[in-house]
């Protein structure tokens, strides 16, 4: 199938390039900024010879609409020699700040290959780190509100327009097919793109979405608890004992051990079995560790994490990899929140700050986040309040995008650590019963988790695939994804591990015999799966309806 939807897909753009292969034009400042786009200042103007040979326009453009202030974004657009009649807005990470692309690697170099117009943006506001959300006020403390909802939706709206204006002017005609793929945030990016401007794509690629601002809430209830003592911070030294407790219970699972759990939701695992029985040390948790660990359900603000991966990013995005220097402390590793804080208290504290509370002074720990994880009703309120506009997960407006015969394809990592995997399966499954079963929202959305894969790459799991691929063979061919091939490369180029996606519920099924490494000797299964569920599935909420924060 992935052999296929390239070698289809192939065909598909020499026959779009035919009236463009002879097309050339004047790769300048000068050249660009002539077509005279409404709002566009060209800035710098690069050749590029990586993938097919392009023209890098770097500028800036206005935003403006929806009756807020004007702004103004950064973005570089990629205008290739040869172009394949399509365009592929790229998703950008964190809070972003910088004209950077936070998306599926292999997509990006797929779209530069096969002669893509490519585009990115800083999301409207400048920033050193993508951890800043200072932009959100203003040098007197008012809101920002330009740059705020440039952030949460507009910037890549206006970006998306400008390039196909490029393509436009340039090539005298605009792209047959257009498409965003991101991660994180541009996971999020995707979704917005969806429920908001649904005439701007035919299919968009949500990769381990940011899709709603809630996940602060989460990552604050882990931080509370890691610090509620001197002994409850999960540190470096604590993480293999977790790691190896996690794969004895749950490697087995799904058929095979092999190094690699499959469907992290089908397991048992219970923190509390590696309590220490007598003096704390590296081989035992203590009790406020455990419970650290631990996720009850309840009224489920939002779903914890995977017991996954816990040599990989949990230190840098959720344990930290220092001790606090003072626990009770607003900010208890200093520096304002930032490193060596880990990422998401760093991450969250910002946003509740400046997006939420929009004061930079204010202690997070007084948000009302209790150590059970419940927050009072009125805090929760005011927090979706001030951050629902930057939400992709609405599941009406979703909904509409499909109606008009659009297409989705969600990808995450069992093993990321910065945004929970859980929330994106709540997301499909809410969906999916809104359609009648997860057979019916596979005509529309396939979601694809990636066992033992980080947050949008890494880890130990197979996390080099193509999505764009495979999307563009559904949206213009009707072919929807029935498995995405997926490898693990060394830094040389060498796959050390390969195997078949499945679209979720389904995963992949060793057949018994061969090397567990290799893709031929796995399978997508053909009859329609059931969702199967351990106690860390049903204490995610699983089992449960309706959006968390909705």
């Amino acid at each position: 199938m992935h052999t296929k939807g390239v070698l289809i897909t192939g065909l598909i753009s020499a026959q779009l390039c035919t009236a463009t292969d002879a097309f050339a034009f004047e790769c300048s400042v000068s050249a660009l900024q002539s077509y005279d786009i409404d709002g566009v200042t060209v800035t710098e103007v690069t050749a590029t010879a990586s993938g097919t040979p392009a023209c890098l326009v770097d500028g800036t453009v206005i935003t403006k609409g929806n009756n807020i202030g004007e702004g103004l974004a950064k973005f570089q657009i990629r205008l290739p020699q040869k172009w394949n009649n399509r365009f592929l807005m790229l998703g950008n990470g964190g809070l972003a700040g910088t004209v950077k692309a936070s998306a599926n690697t292999v997509d990006v170099a797929y779209a530069n290959d096969s002669g893509y117009v490519t585009a990115m943006t800083d999301l409207g506001h400048t920033a050193e780190s993508g951890l800043d959300a200072s932009f959100a006020l203003i040098e007197d403390g008012s809101p920002n509100a330009p740059a705020i909802a440039d952030y949460y939706y507009r910037a890549s709206h206006v970006v998306t327009n400008t390039a196909k204006a490029f393509a436009q002017a340039v090539y005298g005609e605009s792209p047959g097919y257009s498409y965003l793929s991101g991660c994180s945030t541009g996971g999020r990016m995707a979704q917005v793109a969806a429920a908001r401007y649904p005439d701007d794509f035919d299919g968009v690629i949500s990769g381990a979405a940011f899709m709603d601002v809630s996940s602060m809430l989460k990552i604050q209830h882990f931080q509370i608890n890691q610090l509620l003592a001197d002994d409850a911070q999960i540190l470096p030294n604590t993480l293999p004992v977790i790691q190896n407790a996690v794969m004895a219970s749950c490697d087995a699972v799904d058929g095979v051990t092999d190094g690699m759990i499959q469907n992290p939701a089908a397991c048992s695992f219970a923190p509390e079995s590696l309590i220490c029985d007598g003096a704390d040390s590296d081989n035992c948790l203590t009790k406020p560790q455990a419970a650290a660990l631990h996720t009850d359900d309840g009224r489920l603000v939002y779903p914890g994490y995977a017991p996954v991966l816990f040599d990989g990013g949990f230190s840098l995005f959720q344990g930290g990899s220092v001790s606090a220097d003072d626990i009770t402390a607003a900010e208890p590793w200093g520096n304002d929140g930032n490193p060596p804080a880990p990422i998401e208290w760093a991450f969250s504290d910002h946003i509740i700050q400046y997006l939420v509370m929009q004061d930079p002074d204010y202690n997070v720990r007084d948000f009302g986040i209790d150590a059970d994880g419940t927050i009072p009703s009125d805090a929760l309120a005011y927090f979706i309040k001030m951050t629902q506009d930057g939400n992709g997960s609405g599941l009406d407006e979703t909904e509409a995008f499909f109606d008009q015969g659009k297409k989705m394809i969600l990808y995450h990592g069992w093993g990321d650590h910065a945004l929970s995997p859980f929330r994106t399966v709540r997301f499909v499954d809410d969906l999916a019963r809104r359609k009648g079963g997860y057979d019916a929202l596979s005509q529309s959305a396939r979601l694809f988790m990636v066992p033992e894969m980080g947050h949008c790459s890494g880890g130990t799991g197979p996390d080099s695939f193509n999505t764009l691929a495979a999307l563009e063979n559904w949206v213009e061919n009707g072919v929807a994804p029935a498995t995405i091939a997926a490898e693990k490369l060394t830094e040389a180029g060498d796959v050390t591990r390969s195997m078949p996606l499945c679209p979720y519920p389904a995963q992949a099924h060793y057949s018994g015999e061969g090397d567990v490494n290799d893709t031929s000797n796995w399978s997508c299964p053909s009859a329609p799966s059931e969702v199967i569920l351990g106690s860390v599935g049903i204490s995610a909420g699983l089992l449960s309806a309706g959006e968390p924060t909705q």
